[in-house]
């Protein structure tokens, strides 16, 4: 009967030990939850999360954003968004993560046209500021945050 629990006990721990991962990077961790924020039109929480020149740009999709847009969004339910992939250089202290974004809405803003997109890519840059890691928003066509349209 000891050898059975000495047994039990051994694979109970070799299981645990398995199960160690690693916590995902501060920078991922804040590209998730800036996708998220964008996507579903909180707008306050992204800029939480970018730095200062990213402003102008968010601010720009905060104002053109449509109660149209807000309604679609409350209709579409959460936005998923998991990480496809993650470049970190903390010596030059920048970042970039690629994350798959599902149930996401898509806005072209000259138009006013939206749409929900099933599945898309954004690739996201992030710079260490101030010992936080922030998204780096000031040039969207290049960051990859652009509409598919």
């Amino acid at each position: 009967m000891k050898k059975i629990r000495l047994f039990y006990l051994s694979v109970l721990i070799s299981l645990t030990a398995c199960q160690d991962t690693p916590p995902p990077h501060e920078a991922t961790v804040n590209a998730v939850s800036f996708c998220e924020a964008v996507y579903d039109l909180d707008y306050m929480a992204a800029k939480d999360m970018a730095t200062a020149a990213s402003f102008p740009y968010i601010s720009f999709i905060a104002t053109n954003t449509t109660q149209q847009h807000v309604d679609k969004v409350k209709a579409r339910g959460p936005v998923a968004v998991s990480v496809v992939d993650t470049q970190v250089n903390e010596e030059k202290g920048d970042a970039t993560v690629v994350c798959s974004v599902k149930n996401s809405l898509s806005i072209n803003f000259f138009n006013g046209a939206s749409v929900i997109v099933p599945e898309k890519q954004d690739t996201l840059h992030l710079i260490k500021e101030s010992e936080r890691w922030l998204v780096k928003m000031d040039n969207p066509l290049r960051n990859g945050m652009q509409s598919p349209d």
